[in-house]
């Protein structure tokens, strides 16, 4: 096989694939504008240009051991390349996900049956594929063989595939920065799709993304909710929303956060949920599965047709206002482009240089929002603080906790590095960020709006300081219990309060306010993927998210599909398990990725 039949060889495959990505589009549907399909006309060819690049690689670099090594290399690794593509094309109809290492391992493990449910028509429909790709390859090999087409044709093509793949990541880089739906809809829809972006050096040269909303096609992939909301509120209560960045489990104690552990004993209407998981071990996935009450896995879609939470709709709906003062800023991670799209002359950010300066902004300007709102209309208020992120309060401030160390250097941190003067300094930061909810404690009931407000506080993830002596330092590095389990606190007026040991997640909030505040008579299933935060049933399983891995937690065990490769299995605490989750839980949570999907 000479160097120019190895070329026709990977054209003649890439033909193949765009053929077959075709199917992926059948399962999500097209987009319906021009602008979509154009995308989709150069996003097909486009992706499957780095796998025909990488398949003509490798086959050069069998043709340095003769004709006949590259021949049967041809065979192989294209039959091979036909068949993942095909496989993953089977998995994506019924799960909307695409495969990694991790899922071949559940695929073909010993649970894969009982994972992975096909009709057995699917299979006999594989088989007879599988064969069909066998001889498709060679077929395709050796017209390759046959192809007479000289340099100019070689040319023409190579020129032709660079335009291509150009405008297929030119259009997806234009339509990141325009946050436009009719592309960032479609690029989850091909497997290992990473195309360029350019947001982060255009906002280094001066640009802003685009964050206002374009308008979504009525029709599209995501059926979120299930079903429409059916809510007859029966009265209007003011909510309120407090989250603290990075807010571990173990920090809610009288002597790190006084005002707030007060507030809560001397409340009778205030729960305390002692057992409870954020559905992420970062802020996006975190706050994404407590305001959507769905998983992460959803971000792009959502984030895409600029899909609010079902709770944001319909307090919209009902005549709230909605009030959300962040400290950080709201268009990194994109919020306003999902959680809060819609709110007209949204504050994305807050003024002042360090953290401690933007919480205590954030909270000033939401008081003075109570100070000038309509005291009749109820309020849905957001405040976001996030000094305990960067282990951050004034240079002032009485630090409670000794010795405390300087800002974290990650570079010289090791895992036989000490972590009490880090720990200490994160609890000093925990302990201001409670100075400024005493103080938003007292103001609200200065104002009487404790007596009609419900509050909740919690974390959107945990954070991690050398707990398990791996060299973990923050977030978003292992799912285990210090960087997913957050404290929560909810005040109702008119419920009798105490504490709750049972499970809960981020995912069970939601429900909560729909059910008890709102009066939505759906079942939770149309909304969410959890239960009602005051329900006691079990939880037969979580979902916890990072920005590239999922996991599964049944009890205190969690096994980690990894998408670059491996199940990992291991307890709360960090500790390798031998046992993965049940196969049961695993197919269940599984489904969770696909179930709000057309």
């Amino acid at each position: 096989m000479s160097l120019k039949n190895i070329f026709w060889f990977c054209f003649a495959e890439l033909v193949l694939w765009c053929v077959l990505s075709v199917a992926y589009f059948f399962v999500s549907g097209f987009y319906p504008t021009a602008l979509g399909m154009l995308f989709t006309a150069l996003f097909i060819p486009g992706n499957g240009l780095m796998f025909a690049a990488g398949l003509f690689v490798l086959l050069v670099l069998l043709r340095c051991a003769g004709p006949r090594a590259a021949w049967w290399g041809a065979l192989v690794l294209g039959t091979l390349f036909n068949l993942v593509l095909l496989l993953d094309i089977f998995v994506y109809s019924q799960y909307r996900f695409h495969l990694s290492i991790s899922m071949l391992q559940l695929f073909f493990g010993p649970a894969g049956r009982e994972i992975f449910v096909f009709p057995v028509s699917m299979y006999a429909l594989t088989a007879a594929a599988i064969l069909l790709i066998v001889a498709a390859t060679r077929a395709l090999a050796g017209l390759a063989r046959k192809i007479t087409w000289g340099r100019k044709a070689v040319i023409c093509i190579s020129v032709l595939s660079v335009l291509i793949f150009a405008g297929y990541n030119g259009l997806y880089a234009w339509g990141k920065f325009m946050a436009s739906p009719a592309v960032l809809t479609q690029v989850t829809y091909l497997p290992w799709a990473q195309p360029f972006s350019m947001n982060r050096r255009l906002r280094k040269m001066g640009f802003e993304p685009k964050s206002n909303p374009y308008s979504a096609p009525k029709s599209g992939m995501l059926r979120y909710p299930l079903a429409p909301l059916n809510c007859l509120p029966k009265e209007k209560p003011n909510i309120l929303l407090v989250l603290i960045d990075s807010w571990r489990a173990d920090s809610f104690t009288p002597q790190i956060m006084p005002h707030l552990y007060d507030a809560y004993k001397n409340s009778p209407d205030a729960f305390y949920f002692a057992n409870h998981l954020s559905g992420g071990n970062a802020t996006e996935a975190g706050v994404f599965s407590l305001m959507y009450s769905i998983p992460y896995s959803y971000w792009d879609t959502v984030t895409a047709t600029k899909t609010r939470p079902v709770l944001m709709d319909e307090l919209d709906k009902q005549g709230y206002d909605l009030a959300v003062y962040a400290s950080g800023r709201l268009d990194s991670p994109e919020f306003n482009q999902n959680v809060f799209s819609h709110i007209p002359g949204l504050r994305i950010n807050s003024d002042g240089v360090e953290k401690w300066q933007r919480d205590e902004d954030a909270q000033q300007d939401f008081l003075e929002f109570l100070n000038g709102r309509n005291p009749p209309k109820p309020f849905f208020g957001f405040l976001f603080y996030d000094s305990a992120h960067g282990q951050n309060f004034p240079p002032n401030y009485r630090a409670p906790f000794t010795p405390y160390s300087d800002q974290m250097n990650y570079l010289l941190l090791t895992k036989n590095t000490d972590p009490t003067p880090y720990m200490n300094r994160y609890k000093n930061s925990v302990h201001y960020i409670d100075s400024l909810i005493g103080q938003l404690f007292a103001e609200l009931k200065e104002r009487g709006l404790d007596q009609n407000t419900i509050i909740i506080v919690s974390g959107d993830h945990g954070q991690e300081i050398n707990d398990t002596r791996h060299n973990f330092w923050g977030h978003n590095s292992n799912f285990a219990k210090y960087q997913t389990r957050v404290p929560l606190l909810v005040w109702w007026p008119g419920m009798k309060g105490g504490e709750k040991a049972y499970r809960t997640s981020h995912y069970d909030i939601v429900p909560a306010l729909l059910t008890h505040a709102l009066n939505c008579s759906n079942p939770t299933r149309n909304y969410s993927s959890g239960y009602d935060l005051f329900s006691s049933v079990v939880r037969p399983w979580t979902l916890i998210l990072s920005y590239t891995n999922k996991a599964v937690r049944e009890g205190n065990i969690i096994s980690v599909l990894n998408n670059y490769g491996g199940i990992t299995n291991y307890d709360e605490n960090f500790v390798p398990s031998d046992s993965p989750v049940s196969a049961s839980a695993l197919a269940e949570s599984l489904k969770e990725f696909s179930r709000f999907y057309k």
